[in-house]
């Protein structure tokens, strides 16, 4: 089982970065990727954190995400590959939740295959809902196109406004280099 903290990482240098980096270039395809400047530039952004879930001096799960006034977005979770199958993913995202009392959001692959549909029931079975807003999220690198993403959203679908308000947030400063 879990343990029921999370551990802050703050930066480039903090001694669970490498553990972090190493599970994210494994769980994330390079263009859904930041590089460690894109990193550094979103841990000095006060609206960014990255929070581990850490056992026994193993990283088990991590989250990345933004919070904003009106709601939270999880740019990125992942659980250590050698930690799959244990429910660690759907635990670390209800402790996660359980702590905050804003709107979750976080985005999913579109559903062209069995993956990406398990992945939906996934964070379905969890309380998360998908919005049919036609949604791109910009590159990570300019050398890759924005790549379309289902936004998903915890309990409830966004309003068009909120959707607008979130494009907006991910262009202007989650984004921003």
């Amino acid at each position: 089982m879990t343990s029921n903290t999370f551990y802050k990482i703050i930066n480039t240098e903090d001694k669970w970065y490498k553990a972090f980096r190493d599970i994210y270039n494994m769980s994330f395809p390079i263009f859904e990727q930041r590089s460690d400047k894109q990193q550094q530039t979103a841990f000095n952004s006060p609206n960014y954190n990255l929070q581990a879930l850490v056992e026994d001096e193993k990283l088990l799960s991590f989250i990345s995400y933004w919070d904003f006034e009106d709601y939270i977005y999880i740019e990125h979770l992942a659980v250590n590959p050698a930690y799959r199958g244990q429910n660690i993913g759907s635990s670390t995202l209800n402790l996660f939740a359980r702590e905050k009392e804003k709107c979750i959001l976080l985005e999913i692959d579109p559903l062209i295959d069995q993956i990406s549909k398990d992945r939906l029931r996934f964070y379905s079975h969890l309380g998360y809902k998908p919005n049919m807003y036609k949604h791109l999220h910009p590159a990570y690198n300019l050398a890759y196109p924005p790549h379309e993403l289902v936004v998903l959203s915890l309990y409830k679908t966004l309003s068009e406004e909120q959707y607008k308000q979130f494009c907006s947030d991910l262009v202007n400063i989650v984004m921003a280099d």
